[in-house]
């Protein structure tokens, strides 16, 4: 077990993280893998509360500011749990400081602080946008990442709060029954229904809603991966007896965007972003669902 007042030093004063030995780093991944391969695939939380709070997180990208503001706002407003929706890491200048201090968070806080699978929580993405070379340039040798590739393995793809709100990074997949296949499934079983729920698990992680569109489309981002229109999304939705749906995934101007009549929103917490196709400024957003509701609010950065 790790030191709990070592975590909590490591969230305040994250300057520390860039002085950590490997074995430091090797043991919160460790301790948070062994957390996460205990969770489900499809997370599901039920609030009775009406005046609950869930928050909900996007895309960090090794923005350290961006994530230190939305870290105030959780500790002042104390939300009941915390949903980030995948890619922390790739792009950014602080991404393993941003990595650790999230599993940390989960570490001490496991039933209050999750994370769902991004497309950038894989290696592919990871050499390709420089995580990896970041990793493997610090601790001299490409075999210990594998310890963040055993944390990835392990991760939830999806959340649904209060039976109604599905929480992901991409999108809606082609298989309208991947919720169902994912209920109850642990990472651990996921070699018995793997050949039936790969493409979807995929598609989740990096599928994009698209207005004007009429079923899926090939997207540019690459094969297996597609653009969704209301259509499906709305077929998707009644299906699986859903009102709404947050993801991340998609840099906006303007901070977050609703598709569908408003029953889909894309956020995106990581604040003057530039990646690949974005070169403009824009507010980290973030979303709070109270009551059933959904609530987008973009960060006024300190």
């Amino acid at each position: 077990m790790i030191d709990n007042n070592f975590l909590q030093s490591l969230i305040e004063k994250p300057q520390k993280i860039s002085n950590l030995k490997f074995e430091d780093i090797s043991k919160i991944l460790k301790e948070a893998k062994d957390i996460f391969k205990e969770e489900s695939l499809l997370l599901e939380f039920q609030f009775l509360d009406n005046n609950e709070e869930v928050y909900v997180i996007g895309d960090i990208h090794g923005n350290l500011h961006s994530l230190l503001n939305i870290l105030e706002i959780i500790k002042k407003n104390k939300p009941k749990i915390t949903i980030f929706l995948g890619d922390i890491v790739d792009r950014g200048i602080r991404q393993l400081e941003c990595l650790i201090i999230i599993l940390a968070l989960k570490i001490l806080n496991p039933n209050k602080v999750f994370l769902l699978k991004g497309n950038h929580e894989t290696l592919e993405m990871n050499q390709y946008y420089g995580f990896f070379q970041e990793f493997v340039q610090k601790f001299n040798d490409q075999e210990k990442f594998k310890d963040v590739l055993d944390v990835y393995y392990v991760l939830p793809f999806c959340a649904i709060v209060n039976d109604k709100i599905l929480c992901l990074h991409g999108g809606i997949p082609e298989d309208i029954e991947i919720l169902k296949k994912l209920k109850g499934l642990k990472h651990e079983n996921i070699n018995s229904v793997f050949k039936s729920v790969a493409e979807g698990l995929y598609q989740i992680i990096w599928n994009d809603p698209k207005d004007k569109l009429m079923g899926f489309a090939e997207s540019f981002r690459g094969p297996e991966i597609k653009f969704f229109g209301e259509d499906v999304f709305n077929n998707f939705m009644k299906s699986n007896n859903l009102k709404y749906l947050i993801r991340a995934h998609e840099c906006f101007p303007e901070g977050y965007r609703w598709f569908f009549n408003n029953r889909l929103l894309s956020i995106f917490s990581s604040a003057n972003y530039r990646g690949f196709t974005h070169t403009s400024s824009n507010p980290a957003s973030y979303a709070i669902i109270r009551d059933d509701k959904i609530f987008p609010i973009n960060i006024k950065l300190s």
